[in-house]
């Protein structure tokens, strides 16, 4: 097996969540993801499971795995295409690429 040196772009592509304020937020069974991972509930998702989702604001670099359909919320990034790439290994390389910047002391691992 060969690896191939890819720029995060051509890895994966990664999108702002969608704007839910809290007035407009309606009981169901669909996970809010923040940028802290779960927040709440709604009864509509936005992108089809399983996804990737990490945090723009607040806690950066956190990594969640989500099996169902979810809405992303604007505090966060989700995963918009993978490019083929595996779902689960998408959001183990997002965790090992925040871990390493971090120890880095970088500010933003994005």
């Amino acid at each position: 097996m060969n690896w191939e040196t890819l720029q995060l772009g051509e890895f994966l592509t990664l999108k702002r969540g969608y704007d839910l304020p809290s007035s407009q937020r309606k009981e169901g069974d669909v996970p809010i993801v923040s940028s802290s991972g779960i927040t709440g509930r709604h009864n509509v998702a936005k992108v089809e499971g399983p996804g990737v989702v990490t945090g723009r604001y607040g806690t950066l670099g956190e990594v969640f795995f989500v099996n169902e359909d979810y809405w992303p919320l604007n505090t966060a990034l989700y995963v918009q295409d993978f490019k083929g790439n595996d779902r689960r290994f998408s959001a183990y390389f997002l965790e090992e690429r925040s871990r390493g910047d971090y120890q880095r002391q970088s500010r933003s691992p994005w």
